[in-house]
């Protein structure tokens, strides 16, 4: 967003922004799978892109010429291993999409127990268009040289581990989908989105005209 943002003091008055989401980190899975569910053309062509992906992996696991067995286990393999290797570098790609929104820091939260992790920018107030772009950017970035890399090296085992990782990462970008759907869902009236580092919060806002 070109211009001046709201401070974090401005979006709490309410005379000029009023609440709509205030979500605890804790409980940040739960609030994407709700969205997630909610349908509109964001998830349903994510819908779309899955079943795409799936159908390349199919396809590429005929054209490997290996045993079914042996052709999808590569593929799992694929898949753990792009969860274990492209996990850091995913959240990362998220933290640098907020330092090109204004971000002065940022932080990358790993829950070993869920293994899951999240980027958070503590206390920089992002606009709703600036926020899709940082959900969007690993999406938008690794999944193209995932798939360009699946289709340069032939049609062999590493094609199909690079095919499973692209499905993978795929699917991981579930959560930020689900995000997406969220502000766009929420659209027709300036919003804006910061996180409440000592609360441990993400709150969500939108001007009251």
């Amino acid at each position: 967003m070109k211009g001046q943002k709201p401070s974090i003091a401005d979006l709490n008055d309410p005379r000029r922004f009023e609440i709509i989401a205030d979500v605890a980190h804790s409980e940040i899975l739960r609030f994407v799978q709700q969205h997630l569910r909610r349908f509109s053309w964001v998830t349903g062509l994510y819908g779309l892109v899955n079943v795409t992906a799936l159908g390349f992996v199919v396809l590429r696991c005929m054209q490997s010429g290996l045993p079914a067995l042996d052709a999808l286990s590569t593929v799992c393999l694929g898949m753990a291993l792009a969860y274990v290797l492209l996990l850091p570098v995913h959240e990362h790609v998220h933290a640098f999409a907020y330092r090109l929104a204004g971000a002065g820091e940022t932080r990358v939260r790993y829950n070993p127990r869920r293994l899951t992790a999240f980027c958070e920018a503590p206390g920089a107030v992002v606009s709703g268009g600036e926020y899709t772009l940082v959900c969007l950017a690993p999406f938008l970035v690794l999944n193209p040289i995932l798939a360009v890399l699946a289709f340069s090296v032939g049609k062999g085992k590493l094609a199909l581990l690079i095919t499973g990782g692209l499905l993978l990462h795929i699917g991981a970008c579930s959560g930020d989908i689900a995000l997406v759907n969220f502000v766009w869902l929420n659209r027709g009236r300036a919003s804006f989105t910061y996180d409440d580092a000592g609360r441990e919060r993400g709150r969500f806002f939108r001007s009251v005209a």
